[in-house]
């Protein structure tokens, strides 16, 4: 039997509200070599019975242990040469598989690919989206992008499948942020495209996003830092500024959320971590508006808790 070019790998967990919706555009894809494997983690409500009434997927249940955990699983039983990783709240467009094929034939089997998302409320949102030719731009690896975003979430990651094992997959732990980390461990892999043009999949937006977990994101930065201090990413000291580089730029907009709700002391534990990169960058409204904002959310915390008296 042939091995399909895509292995579809959706971790999932309590999604019986959108997962139908995210395997029905998996399922109307318009390229059509794939296999789709969803990985239940430890629901508990009806997302299994949901996944095993789509015939064309595989479904795998794990004990709770998290979606890093989960993807690894899929991975592990698929055959495809790329994985093609979707959110169970997320949805791709017809034409996303066959984009993504086409990219991978014209820049030679490049180790990691992405794709733009269109970020959504409501899936009526998602007919504003039209056909498009496609473009991209290409880079010898991932860390030669590094001068701005390239991705959204996991649901925008296409990996050659060697590749993602050689590297060792996703971090385990209930953490946000496992895909940047993935990201550093492919970063000089032979090889990275992003897809700029049409959107490639639709991010949904709820009180649900796991990205609204501000202690998961504060251990996927900490898992980030961690990385590059212990020297687990490659590239060793020539790479080092582009290294730099990325991980400040997931670190500063979390940092500066931190000081606007008041945690300035963990704000600027994140500031310093980042501090040589921004000096050396000359990132002023960071390094000078940083400071200012702690101490503005600082005071608004001492007055939401009633700790600051003005007397006559």
């Amino acid at each position: 039997m042939t091995s399909p070019f895509f292995s579809v790998v959706i971790p999932t967990y309590n999604r019986e509200s959108t997962l139908a919706e995210t395997l029905a555009s998996v399922a109307a894809q318009e390229f059509q070599d794939f296999e789709c494997i969803v990985v239940d983690d430890g629901s508990t409500d009806g997302t299994v019975a949901i996944a095993q009434s789509f015939p064309f997927v595989r479904v795998i249940c794990q004990q709770n242990s998290g979606p890093g955990v989960a993807r690894n699983t899929g991975v592990n039983a698929a055959k495809g040469q790329y994985m093609a990783f979707l959110d169970s709240d997320d949805v791709w467009f017809p034409l996303t598989l066959s984009n993504y094929a086409n990219v991978i034939s014209q820049c030679k089997s490049p180790a990691f690919v992405t794709g733009k998302p269109q970020l959504f409320y409501q899936p009526e949102e998602l007919s504003i989206c039209v056909e498009h030719p496609v473009e991209f731009e290409s880079f010898a690896d991932y860390f030669s992008s590094g001068d701005e975003w390239r991705w959204f979430g996991v649901s925008s990651f296409v990996i050659r499948r060697d590749l993602f094992l050689q590297v060792g997959g996703f971090a385990d732990g209930r953490i946000n942020g496992e895909d940047a980390d993935l990201a550093m461990r492919l970063g000089i892999a032979p090889g990275f495209v992003h897809v700029t043009s049409p959107t490639q999949f639709g991010y949904r937006v709820h009180e649900g996003n796991v990205t609204n977990d501000t202690t998961k994101s504060q251990a996927g930065l900490q898992l980030l830092l961690n990385g590059e201090g212990e020297g687990l990413y490659p590239g060793g000291h020539q790479r080092a500024g582009e290294r730099a580089r990325i991980i400040a730029r997931h670190v500063r907009p979390f940092a500066i959320s931190l000081a606007q709700s008041g945690r300035a002391w963990t704000a600027f534990r994140f500031y310093r971590a980042v501090l040589g990169e921004a000096l050396q960058n000359h990132r002023w409204k960071f390094l000078l508006g940083l400071p200012l904002l702690a101490i503005s959310g600082l005071m608004r915390r001492s007055l939401r808790a009633g700790r600051v008296s003005f007397g006559c």
